[in-house]
């Protein structure tokens, strides 16, 4: 599945990696109940949430936004090279990879089952605080399980590229591509706004995981946020500029391809997909 956008003289594709199943348990310190009236589901209903990737392209230059969730989560996921294949698009002429984070389903299809570099040839671009969490030290004292779980695949999946690794703060990153810190879901949880003149789309990662009830209720924070605060804070801020600049987003976990407008309703917010 691909959907296309353009945006001055860069051309970007949605790619889907497969379906990540979730439930409503993932939510932390939301009422339970208002979470299954927002999503329609129950709380041990089984949900599952698309995994979009980002593939641009200007000029000759290929550039690819997230790895989707590679070949360890199961058999559903992990679609990515072969939809680039589909493409006419072999992984091994991309030249840049820029992850939103190091998380799993973002990070983990960087290599393949051997632990190989699925994309040889291309840069990989993380946010100086992302490297600086998940690559650069051990699990600080305390961490939970998962931390210290995804600090070590994270390192693995990152591995073959060190020697390519390059590290941005906020600001431009290549022609037409910039950097915004969104940190909360993780330290260095990145946006990379993709812009031409007037015209750009901020493909924002993890800003939501569960649309239908972190839209119209920003304050709902997910197990998977490092700091749950300030992932709330900053998907409200977000919120607020996108829907005040009619700023067009993208997201890893909006219905595929995951092209639309947040727009504000009194108190509240909605999503509206482009079409």
């Amino acid at each position: 599945m691909t959907q296309k956008l353009q945006i001055g003289d860069i051309e970007i594709t949605a790619l889907n990696d497969g379906p990540l199943p979730a439930t409503l348990e993932s939510f932390i310190e939301f009422p339970r109940e208002e979470a299954e009236r927002l999503s329609g589901a129950k709380a041990g209903d089984p949900l599952f949430l698309p995994v979009n990737a980002y593939l641009l392209r200007r000029g000759d230059k290929r550039m690819l936004i997230d790895t989707g969730c590679g070949p360890s989560m199961g058999p559903e996921l992990g679609q990515l090279p072969n939809t680039l294949r589909a493409l006419g698009i072999a992984p091994e002429t991309i030249d840049t990879v820029l992850l939103t984070h190091i998380h799993p389903d973002h990070a983990l299809g960087l290599v393949d089952a051997s632990g190989r570099a699925v994309f040889p040839n291309a840069e990989l671009i993380v946010h100086d605080d992302e490297a600086a969490f998940w690559l650069n030290r051990d699990a600080p004292a305390g961490a939970s399980e998962r931390i210290v779980r995804n600090i070590a695949k994270g390192r693995a999946a990152c591995a073959p590229y060190r020697a390519r690794l390059r590290t941005v703060r906020d600001g431009d990153a290549l022609p037409g591509v910039s950097a915004i810190s969104l940190p909360g879901h993780t330290p260095g949880h990145t946006g990379w706004l993709v812009h031409s003149g007037d015209d750009a789309v901020l493909i924002w990662g993890d800003i939501v995981h569960l649309p239908a009830v972190q839209v119209p209720r920003p304050d709902a924070a997910m197990v998977f946020d490092v700091d749950p605060a300030l992932a709330r804070a900053t998907r409200q801020r977000t919120f607020d500029r996108v829907a005040a600049d009619h700023l067009r987003v993208a997201g890893a976990h909006l219905d595929f391809p995951g092209f639309g407008h947040i727009t504000r309703h009194g108190t509240s917010y909605r999503y509206e997909p482009e079409t």
